[in-house]
């Protein structure tokens, strides 16, 4: 089991504590390279720290069931670098027939704009098609809310075109297998694809991490999806936060992914746009939606966005 970290602590601090090991006997002080050992409590983040070196100790380690086919975990932990994280991933299992993958659009419309993902929720709840959770997709044009990628909502293409050759899709087919694919791809696919929502950065191809430049530690939303296209991984990670949460890079969301059970796996719109949020069981109407992560415009209050992803049940 990959659990034991040592962490490097910055030079000012770690003379000042050699020099208090100099002048004291407590046993408590903290050493210089201190050992960290993560005791997972979820099967999501046993497979995160028994498959890579991103997690040193865990604050907290929480799942729970969305809806039947659906669970949520929610980990804050110090990471093999020493930053403080906050991570939450839904897993859908695609084999139950009651649960789908859908995409969202401002008040469910075949047009573009942009709107909450709790309020896009609410256009798409009704009897018989219950939304139970959701992520936002596809990064956008702010003024416009033309998303640079494609969309389909019920087999209907409201979106064929990209913005360049790194544009990618997540995608549920007419006979409900998941797919994630790039532009090569989408020419073969396309007359099969029921929804879809476009991405950016592929991380993960055929089980096998891409190599990337940008290094940066930013808010993230991905997706990812097992081997047969039966399993859905959605990640949402915190950043821009010292104390709480300070992101990832596409490296860590890689081997995140991949550590979880992710074959196949995209960058999704991320900064102040990464929402995570459920069906609040105990509200009606007003407030029936929970944003569970921190947004990091204005104080955590979710952005406005061109689409996303729900997670629905439908009964007959």
């Amino acid at each position: 089991m990959k659990n034991i970290k040592y962490i490097l602590l910055p030079l000012g601090l770690t003379f000042s504590m050699l020099m208090a090991v100099g002048c004291s006997n407590d046993e408590g002080l903290i050493k210089p390279y201190d050992q960290f050992v993560a005791h997972p409590k979820t099967p999501v983040t046993t497979k995160v720290v028994n498959n890579s070196d991103l997690i040193a100790s865990i604050t907290s380690d929480t799942t729970y069931s969305v809806t039947s086919g659906v669970d949520a975990t929610e980990v804050r932990y110090l990471s093999g670098t020493g930053l403080s994280m906050k991570a939450f991933v839904f897993e859908i299992d695609l084999t139950n027939p009651q649960v789908r993958i859908e995409a969202s659009t401002p008040s469910n419309s075949p047009t573009f704009g942009m709107q909450p993902m709790t309020k896009q929720a609410t256009y798409e709840d009704f009897e018989g098609h219950k939304v139970w959770a959701g992520i936002n997709a596809d990064f956008y044009n702010m003024d416009t809310g033309v998303p640079q990628g494609i969309v389909y909502k019920e087999g209907l293409p409201i979106k064929t075109t990209v913005t360049d050759a790194v544009n990618t899709f997540f995608a549920i087919t007419k006979d409900g297998k998941a797919v994630i694919g790039n532009q090569q791809m989408y020419p073969d696919i396309k007359n099969n694809i029921q929804e879809a929502v476009g991405g950016r950065v592929t991380l993960l191809k055929d089980g096998v991490a891409v190599q990337q430049t940008d290094k940066k530690l930013e808010p993230r939303t991905c997706i990812g999806v097992d081997k047969e296209g039966k399993k859905v991984y959605m990640l949402v990670v915190d950043g821009r936060n010292f104390h709480y949460s300070n992101g990832m890079n596409y490296d860590d969301l890689a081997k995140f992914m991949k550590a979880i059970g992710a074959y196949q796996a995209i960058n999704l719109d991320g900064g102040g746009s990464s929402t995570f949020f459920i069906r609040n069981t105990l509200a009606s109407d007003a407030g029936r939606f929970v944003v569970k992560n921190w947004p990091t415009d204005n104080g955590g209050q979710e952005r406005s966005v061109a689409n996303g992803l729900i997670v629905v049940s439908v009964t007959n």
